[in-house]
């Protein structure tokens, strides 16, 4: 039997703190001021992504599909921040029968909050939040087909680390694991009733804090 997606990310939230919890409250230092907090963190990112709906890997033949994106986060207090996000999933391959083009866009937005737990150079963080997916399918060739757009909302967790570097600028490493479903009209060939549209989501920023 397989185990719940919101399930998963339930164990990853208690594994993270789990694991940072013990460590970080021996090592705990002074909370910083509101004044020692930069207020405003805006990031580039490079992730890689793996979208949990089978039919779409398999059509498009990629498990995962490497992302570049945006993201941006202003801190509200003690060491809470509120947290957006935005990349855009891509993809095309010919169609079996007649050698048409197809193209998938997904646009991906994230809202959230996130947790840092300052240590030294270190801010291990652990998230949770909404996502709001927008997705599209157009199939071209001698004709136009008809393709399939829509929208789905779902939720995520989140871990990762801020290292910062200097000042004004931290690089951050990050685990997201997304769930976000979509229910279809018509089932598909293989009687699948709902896109499978989240995923898992890791990956590289740079982050400017100011």
């Amino acid at each position: 039997m397989k185990t719940p997606a919101s399930t998963i990310v339930r164990s990853c939230l208690l594994a993270a703190l789990l694991a940072f919890g013990p460590s970080l409250a021996v090592a705990a230092p002074s909370p910083q001021s509101q004044d020692e907090q930069p207020r405003f963190r805006i990031g580039l990112f490079w992730e890689g992504f793996r979208i949990n709906d089978k039919n779409i890997s398999d059509f498009y033949g990629h498990v995962q599909k490497n992302l570049p994106g945006i993201e941006a986060s202003v801190h509200t207090v003690h060491n809470l921040d509120a947290w957006a996000a935005y990349r855009a999933y891509t993809d095309e391959a010919k169609t079996t029968f007649y050698g048409f083009t197809s193209a998938f866009r997904m646009d991906m937005f994230s809202l959230g909050m996130i947790y840092r737990y300052p240590v030294s150079l270190f801010e291990p963080f652990i998230g949770v939040g909404f996502d709001f997916y927008a997705y599209s399918e157009k199939i071209e060739g001698t004709n136009d087909l008809a393709g399939a757009n829509g929208s789905a909302l779902g939720f995520h967790g989140q871990l990762g680390s801020y290292i910062n570097i200097v000042k004004f600028l931290a690089a951050k490493l990050y685990f997201r694991l997304s769930v976000v479903n979509e229910g279809l009209d018509n089932p598909l060939p293989d009687d699948a009733t709902r896109l499978n549209l989240g995923g898992k989501e890791f990956g590289f920023s740079l982050v400017a804090r100011f």
